[in-house]
């Protein structure tokens, strides 16, 4: 894939953060845009700001964490006579905290946003983008999926998911015309934290902006890369963390996420 130009680009997790600053990297009046977030008001805004810069775009309003949403965003995607060329599957959440202590409720909704319907979406896009040709596929995975995570055992596991399914579809696709990269970034300066309800203190002086996240993946993309670290240090740590035995990165990992709890 060599380039955004005259392509039709679905965004989840539009309305903030990487998705938000990956949005305001393709301002091209060629492209179109199709944004998905929960926050319909938010969504709105970026589209109206986006046609002043004579970018057409569209906002879908869509909890992805709610099952059977990927079809129903696709199915209004169809009626209304868009297909896919470009999918970037970017939303997700994590949850911090001993796996016991995080409900159920946010457990599965977890699953369903970062795996579940990441996996829906790509298929429904799929048959288009096989059929057009030079299409592609960019999955925000991050820099915990390369491995186990004490304090964020789901999160860390869906992400690996996702670097794993991105590698396969990259190598089962290379040859149809699709290209399929896995963006992995470490801290990045967003709401993620706040969400997770995770302490910050400790990653903040490592955190990269989303903009430079964004622009990192978009082009990791466009070079038809498998697997993309955001960052020089990122990516070391990450090489590191996979070459040192696995109880010492556990260990290691659990008392450095894990503040105030080391009676476990």
């Amino acid at each position: 894939m060599k380039t955004f130009k005259h392509k039709t680009i679905l965004i989840t997790g539009a309305s903030s953060g990487i998705g938000e600053a990956m949005v305001y990297q393709l301002l091209d009046p060629s492209v179109t845009l199709l944004l998905v977030a929960r926050s319909g008001d938010k969504l709105q805004g970026m589209v109206e700001a986006l046609a002043r810069q004579g970018v057409h775009a569209r906002a879908y309003p869509c909890d992805l964490a709610q099952p059977g949403a990927a079809e129903a965003l696709f199915q209004r995607l169809t009626e209304e006579g868009y297909r896919v060329d470009v999918l970037i599957n970017n939303a997700g959440f994590g949850k911090y905290g001993r796996f016991d202590q995080i409900s159920l409720t946010d457990t599965l909704e977890m699953l369903r946003l970062n795996i579940e319907n990441l996996v829906a979406l790509t298929h429904l896009c799929l048959p288009h983008m096989l059929e057009r040709g030079d299409a592609g596929i960019l999955n925000v995975a991050s820099t915990a999926g390369f491995q186990g995570i004490p304090y964020l055992a789901v999160y860390a596991a869906t992400k690996s998911f996702v670097i794993s399914f991105s590698e396969a579809l990259h190598a089962e696709y290379a040859d149809r015309g699709l290209t399929v990269t896995c963006l992995c970034p470490g801290p990045t300066a967003t709401t993620f934290q706040e969400r997770a309800g995770m302490p910050v203190e400790g990653v903040r002086r490592f955190m990269e902006s989303p903009e430079k996240v964004a622009r990192a993946g978009l082009q990791a993309l466009l070079r038809g890369e498998v697997v993309h670290v955001s960052g020089v240090a990122n990516a070391l740590m990450a090489r590191l963390s996979q070459l040192a035995p696995r109880r010492i990165r556990l260990a290691a990992t659990r008392r450095f996420l894990g503040p105030g709890d080391r009676d476990a």
